[in-house]
């Protein structure tokens, strides 16, 4: 709305939400949790060692989400 020309802030939008019966919904933050000890069915065979002999001698992958549609989506590559 400024870039239109319209002189409007935080408190201002505020208000006029409130006055129209509009509510904001954020997320809340997350909190990752942090590895206490290693898992043994997985050990840490690179322990941040990243300079390999060979290309294709160490792999490694991701999983994450994202929000498609009506529901979190599941991505591992």
């Amino acid at each position: 709305m400024n870039e239109e020309g319209f002189e409007i802030g935080y408190f201002k939008v505020r208000s006029l939400m409130k006055e129209l019966g509009l509510l904001i919904k954020q997320p809340g933050s997350h909190k990752y949790k942090k590895a206490t000890v290693e898992h043994i069915d997985i050990p840490n065979e690179l322990d941040r060692e990243f300079k390999v002999s060979a290309p294709d001698s160490v792999w490694c992958g991701d999983i994450t989400h994202v929000w498609a549609g009506n529901r979190w989506r599941y991505v591992a590559r």
